[in-house]
């Protein structure tokens, strides 16, 4: 039955391109009934060599485009927008609530049995204070591998995921890791889940690898609890993609990751 008390209004989500679409899966997954609409910035990808004033005022003109679609909240499905622009959206957008993506530092300090985490994430956010602050807070005791992954968001991106070049750039990133006694690893670019899978392989079976999409999906349900803003029961709720690069490219490259057809539209942003 329907409730005065829902909210059928959209879910936002935004990301530098189709990471965020990690984030869009889990939560579809855990909210089956809310609608979502997801923005990809893909005239502008990567976010992870951007001063941070540029991912500040992108994030900006993103949300108010999202804003002016109705949604409810907004998620912003990318590490590097909420390492540098989560704290500035919140003040610039008061009355939206917002989720953010961080790196799980906290999780791996937590499951480590050899004191040695490695996070993996886009340069920016592995030279970012956000992430000195995390590992001073959470994990002050452990032994950090920061492993800044130049081009691996670029070969999601353009839709090279399981190529062997994107396998070969894998093996030279991680090989720091495999030589050390880390035993957790943590996803902390929203497009790395999408090679999770060779990830895992090239680690071996005793490195746990975590990544953050789920408890972004369980941080959402948890706002739209308080709120009461829960969307009214569907059997197909409609949603919409969006990107500011080219439509018919992001669509073939999403179709292929989530393995269904997606249909987006331009957003001027």
């Amino acid at each position: 039955m329907y409730n005065s008390s829902m909210d059928p209004r959209s879910i936002g989500m935004f990301d530098s391109g189709v990471g965020g679409l990690t984030i869009w899966r889990a939560t579809r997954a855990l909210l089956p009934n809310e609608r979502l609409a997801f923005l990809a910035d893909s005239g502008h990808v990567p976010y992870g060599e951007k001063d941070p004033d540029e991912v500040r005022d992108l994030t900006t003109r993103i949300t108010r485009f999202l804003l002016k679609q109705d949604v409810k909240l907004v998620v912003v499905a990318c590490n590097t927008a909420t390492v540098h622009a989560l704290d500035h959206l919140r003040r610039t957008f008061p009355d939206t609530p917002f989720v953010g993506v961080v790196p799980v530092v906290k999780t791996l300090a937590n499951r480590t049995h050899t004191g040695t985490i490695a996070v993996l994430s886009t340069p920016a956010t592995a030279r970012s204070p956000y992430l000195t602050g995390l590992i001073e807070e959470f994990a002050p005791d452990k032994q950090v591998l920061r492993v800044g992954c130049d081009g691996l968001e670029d070969a999601v991106e353009a839709g090279e995921a399981r190529r062997r070049t994107t396998t070969a750039l894998l093996e030279r990133h991680l090989a720091p890791v495999v030589e050390s006694d880390a035993d957790v690893v943590g996803l902390s670019c929203t497009h790395y889940p999408f090679l999770r899978g060779r990830i895992k392989r090239i680690l071996g079976p005793d490195v746990r690898v975590y990544d953050p999409s789920r408890p972004v999906a369980r941080r959402v349900r948890q706002l739209l609890e308080r709120e009461d803003a829960f969307a009214p029961p569907s059997a197909d709720p409609a949603h919409t993609f969006f990107t500011t690069g080219d439509p018919a490219v992001f669509s073939r490259v999403a179709s292929a990751l989530l393995r269904f057809p997606v249909t987006s539209s331009y957003a001027d942003i």
